[in-house]
């Protein structure tokens, strides 16, 4: 008898088929709340009665003038934010000129989103109404160092919304493999700040941490960080949502940047989390389909999750269109192509004074290839996949007979994470 499996894979499913014979197949799914019915009206209610902030519309009316400048901050194209929605309500709500509002496009050290993929985010309307900005880290003349961190971290952001009037960040909560959840102050710090302030956040010690994982809230001390830095030049208003796995809105945050992130942290830590009862000698995981799986430097988040509850020695199969490649030229590309075997390579890592570009994605992957063997089918062509540090592979069934037949078990235990990250398992 065969079981039928479907994985998030781009903008579909890869269809995976298991003998029961063969394997003890145990499916890790966080729960599917059923959409908002009516967001909109969810929205209103919510932006009247923000949490610990001002309502929305006296946003305006406490400047005493129509005529103020707005930014509202969005995530990029690798975070399936309904943007679409959530702007024009912000703005409707608001009762400003739509010349008075900019987005600002928060890629912390992403390459910028092409003319197509900000077409997919925003659609033509928003597109026609607004001035849209692309933030560039590496974009001196238009950072502000607004402050220091009490540990010490320079704060560099996005000059247009430190002089904005009203500042205004949107993002969509689900677990982060350092931060705990993604939303909140992380739209901020690193979503537009500079490349010195993003490379003091994901330092190698912090980085390290074993606080900075899935789920962490209340001691993790990358979450606290963002919030320090985001708190040195705060915005005005969040408006977070939480999403089931349709992508369709499930909740709505409005307030603080802290208290209606924490919020909705515990709505999402409600639905993505899952109680496991033991460690798999392989754990199946995606990246939860397009846009998060489109390159594997993201994959990494997938494979982190995995990493939770395969057995020491065991194996992850890691499942990733990985249509936009590792991305290439990336210096994340460029720091896993270094001449050097994966164990130097991390001691060189943690050992440096220095942050480079991504190099905490780097660490992040290494710290787990040291523990487990890590296999990706994905569609990178052979030169790219040979670049990841991990093992390629193009048949997931012919790699797990493999492993079940070396291991000589007769029905061998595999975990499968059809959601990859958008899921949290917890013994």
């Amino acid at each position: 008898m065969r079981r039928s499996l479907k994985l998030a894979y781009g903008k579909g499913f890869l269809d995976l088929f298991l003998e029961s014979s063969l394997y003890d197949v145990s499916v890790i799914l966080p729960s599917n709340p059923r959409a908002l019915k009516h967001p909109e009206k969810i929205f209103l209610k919510n932006a009247k009665a923000p949490i610990e902030s001002t309502p929305l519309r006296n946003l305006v009316s406490s400047k005493q003038t129509t005529s103020v400048s707005v930014v509202i901050v969005i995530s990029d194209h690798t975070r399936p934010v309904p943007d679409r929605l959530l702007i024009p309500w912000i703005v409707n709500e608001l009762g400003t000129e739509d010349s008075c509002v900019s987005i600002l496009v928060g890629t912390g050290t992403h390459r910028s989103p092409t003319q197509k993929e900000l077409f997919q985010m925003l659609g033509p309307e928003i597109l026609q109404r607004f001035e849209v900005l692309i933030h560039d880290c590496n974009d001196s003349k238009n950072l502000i160092r607004v402050c220091h961190t009490t540990c010490g971290g320079p704060c560099l952001l996005h000059k247009r919304y430190v002089n904005a009037d009203i500042k205004i960040a949107t993002g969509f909560i689900e677990p982060h493999f350092f931060a705990g959840f993604s939303g909140g102050s992380k739209a901020i710090v690193p979503g537009i700040a500079g490349l010195e302030t993003v490379s003091y956040f994901h330092r190698a010690q912090i980085i390290a941490d074993p606080l900075a994982t899935w789920g962490s809230i209340t001691q993790n001390p990358v979450l606290h960080l963002a919030r320090e830095m985001a708190s040195l030049c705060p915005p005005d208003c969040i408006v977070n949502v939480t999403m089931n796995l349709k992508k369709e809105i499930t909740g709505i945050f409005i307030g603080s940047h802290i208290s209606a992130h924490n919020e909705g942290c515990e709505k999402a830590e409600k639905q993505h989390c899952v109680p496991v009862h033991r460690k798999f000698p392989v754990v199946i995981t995606t990246n939860s389909g397009y846009p998060l799986d489109m390159n594997f430097y993201q994959t990494v988040k997938g494979i982190s999750a995995a990493s939770r509850i395969v057995e020491d020695g065991g194996t992850i199969i890691a499942v990733s269109e990985c249509s936009n490649g590792i991305p290439g030229k990336s210096e994340f590309e460029k720091m896993l192509s270094q001449d050097c075997s994966a164990d130097d390579l991390l001691k060189e890592i943690i050992a440096s004074h220095t942050t480079r570009p991504d190099q905490w994605q780097v660490q992040a992957l290494l710290q787990i290839i040291q523990k487990y063997t890590v296999c990706l089918y994905s569609s990178l062509d052979k030169k790219k996949a040979a670049m990841t540090r991990v093992h390629p592979i193009d048949d997931i069934e012919k790699t797990l007979k493999g492993i079940q037949r070396s291991r000589g078990t007769a029905r061998l235990p595999v975990a499968v994470m059809p959601f990859g990250p958008l899921t949290i398992p917890v013994f």
